[in-house]
């Protein structure tokens, strides 16, 4: 399996570089990709939730747990309603965690600091994918929150998410490994180039979705019923299914009345709400597993 993480990454960087020798993509090209690696591992690896909190879960335990599911959805939809500055900043927030603590999954000696580490970690690579395109970010966030950056504070904005993750990592763990030069450099200057949706797709797919689906499936495989990958793949298609019917829903209805900005920005909301309960499920899982 984690063959299949290198080959993911590597497929990933090689798409960014030709989506880089195109400076203006075919917004359908753009939208396969997204939408295929969405499908793919985006949406499946948090299809499973119920199982990496209980393997052995029953129907009474799997009817708590999708109540609890929703109402966590529903208190965050109420937040994106009354307070949508506040919603979209507690959404970059979580995801800056739940992303940069993927990139310490190998790590095995944990310190009581490692939340600001993963924040930090997570923080940098969505800040350049974002602050790297940033008049698509606008255009997208412009009915939310006003953006105005020069090239000099974006440039010091970058640079001081950057020193400040490799501080607190040589702080809390003493060392930096070759890989997290390779990430924090070459894949970094990659996201930054990326067209914004190549840039945070193939990164939220391959560094985060793959490695994250790939200590499920080491988790389960431990167990008779999902010890094969088969077996574990079939686990992860009724959720999946749920989540992308609902998802193209809204997007199908919402294309005759919205703007393609709007459309965007109502797409990331939805995927904001899943991964509210998510990201609770998995921390409390990999805190457990590793």
């Amino acid at each position: 399996m984690r063959l299949a993480e290198s080959i993911g990454k590597i497929i990933g960087i090689c798409c960014c570089i030709l989506f880089l020798g195109f400076p203006d993509p075919n917004d359908w090209l753009v939208y396969s990709f997204f939408g295929f690696i969405l499908l793919l591992v985006g949406i499946p690896h948090g299809a499973i939730d119920h199982l990496t909190s209980d393997p052995f879960i029953n129907r009474a335990g799997l009817i708590r747990f999708i109540a609890i599911y929703l109402a966590l959805i529903s208190v965050y939809l109420i937040g994106w309603l009354f307070f949508p500055e506040v919603a979209l900043v507690a959404f970059i927030v979580m995801s800056a965690y739940h992303f940069g603590q993927t990139h310490f999954l190998k790590i095995t000696s944990r310190n009581q600091f490692d939340s600001i580490l993963y924040l930090s970690r997570g923080g940098y690579f969505l800040g350049l994918i974002l602050l790297g395109n940033l008049e698509e970010t606008t255009s997208i966030l412009n009915s939310l929150i006003t953006i105005q950056l020069s090239l000099n504070q974006i440039f010091i904005t970058i640079i001081s998410l950057l020193f400040s993750t490799i501080a607190l990592q040589l702080l809390i763990h003493k060392k930096l490994r070759k890989i997290d030069f390779v990430e924090l450099f070459g894949l970094g200057a990659l996201l930054y180039f990326s067209p914004l949706l190549i840039g945070f797709i193939t990164y939220f797919g391959f560094w985060h979705a793959l490695p994250s689906m790939i200590e499920e499936y080491n988790f389960l495989k431990r167990i008779p019923q999902f010890n094969t990958f088969k077996k574990f793949s079939l686990q992860l298609l009724p959720f999946t299914l749920i989540s992308v019917f609902g998802i193209a829903l809204v997007l199908v209805m919402g294309q005759y009345y919205l703007e393609q900005a709007q459309l965007i920005l109502i797409f990331f909301i939805m995927i904001s709400l899943i991964s509210f309960p998510h990201i609770i499920y998995m921390d409390r899982f990999l805190k457990k597993s590793l």
